[in-house]
């Protein structure tokens, strides 16, 4: 809506989240891109996946080209009308290492995001989904609380009770990552401080999905 009314030229994308414990994408495009054409080039604009793999600045569409940005390096591959988001992690220095990271973090060098198409959708395309994403018991934002924040130099991310602080760059080419594991009592104010969020019931936090986040 703000880019339309700022008078760009927008289209909306569907795209496919790669999930890696199942080495495949989703079967339904269950993520919403837009599609911005400036001149004679167009770009991607993605405000919405969160976490670590959010881009922070609008991509170019052009497939082999490394896109370097502050949380890392991005790039599109085509592949006979598909596109692929994949995102080049920088090596990352976790001080406690007693507590396990998510899945294959420390020998994945490359993750794979999404896949998507040109084809211009309508946001009613995307209402089942966003239903079953909020409802089904399978699905990972009803087994996992998730509560993340956009930094000025990284992300946080608090899952379950698995509070992650990420600082992009941090030094030579590798990215800080703290990771405290936070008991009960320590909820209320960690969401208060680090999220500004105050909730009116006690918050009951959920991690029972083997599916993750970074």
């Amino acid at each position: 809506w703000v880019l339309k009314t700022l008078g760009y030229n927008v289209t909306l994308l569907g795209s496919k989240v790669y999930v890696p414990e199942y080495d495949a994408y989703a079967d339904e495009i269950d993520h919403l891109l837009l599609l911005v054409v400036l001149g004679d080039k167009s770009y991607i604009v993605d405000g919405g996946f969160g976490m670590a793999y959010q881009m922070w600045e609008p991509m170019e569409l052009i497939s082999g080209t490394d896109q370097l940005q502050t949380p890392g390096v991005f790039r599109f591959l085509e592949d006979s009308g598909v596109w692929y988001l994949e995102k080049v992690k920088r090596k990352q220095w976790v001080p406690n290492q007693s507590i396990s990271t998510s899945h294959n973090v420390e020998k994945e060098i490359c993750r794979r995001v999404y896949l998507f198409t040109l084809q211009p959708r309508d946001i009613e395309e995307f209402r089942a989904r966003n239903a079953y994403l909020q409802t089904a018991p399978d699905s990972l934002f009803v087994t996992k609380s998730i509560c993340s924040l956009q930094t000025t130099d990284g992300v946080w991310a608090l899952v379950g009770w698995k509070l992650t602080e990420i600082k992009y760059n941090y030094k030579d080419n590798m990215d800080l990552v703290e990771i405290r594991i936070l008991a009960d009592e320590e909820m209320e104010n960690t969401l208060k401080e680090k999220f500004n969020i105050t909730l009116d019931k006690k918050f009951v936090p959920i991690n029972t999905s083997r599916l993750s986040l970074f």
